[in-house]
């Protein structure tokens, strides 16, 4: 059922998908990450950009990964000079928080890139969950089939 603070469940809940939502201490740095009890192997950070065709834009990659810039504007069919980080206002006015993004969104046309190397091989992953002291734990095969989700390379 979706509540205020994840509508994002919403989408999760409409595609029938298993997924379980842990809630623990909030976690803002790297180390306070991997102190918590998920294997960091397969943490999944979600970043925000937008460009001016596209107000949000959500990036789903491994933790240990970085983002390719030129990758993301050219999956995105946009220019890197085009690409911007979201800023705080953008993300305060979506719901969203640093280190707690959600690699779904309920909004309508909010796009997700998830980098191939998260969904292959198909397994279990620790994702934002709306807050530093939220994680989404769901089968990275999920991500990829859910509405406006897309595979892509966009690590380096």
């Amino acid at each position: 059922m979706s509540t205020p603070e994840a509508p994002w469940r919403a989408v999760l809940d409409a595609d029938g998908c298993a997924y379980t939502v842990h809630e623990h201490a909030a976690a803002h740095s790297v180390a306070e990450r991997q102190a918590l009890p998920f294997p960091w192997t397969r943490a999944v950070k979600t970043l925000a950009f937008t460009t001016p065709d596209t107000p949000l834009l959500l990036v789903a990659l491994r933790a240990a990964d970085r983002v390719d810039f030129a990758r993301v504007a050219a999956a995105a069919g946009t220019s890197r000079s085009r690409l911007r980080p979201a800023d705080g206002g953008l993300l305060a006015a979506e719901g969203l928080v640093p280190g707690g993004i959600p690699p779904v969104s309920h909004r309508p046309g909010v796009p997700c890139l998830i980098d191939t190397a998260v969904v292959e091989p198909a397994r279990p992953v620790y994702c934002g969950g709306g807050s530093a002291g939220r994680t989404l734990h769901l089968d990275s095969a999920v991500l990829a089939r859910l509405p406006r989700a897309r595979v892509a390379t966009v690590s380096r």
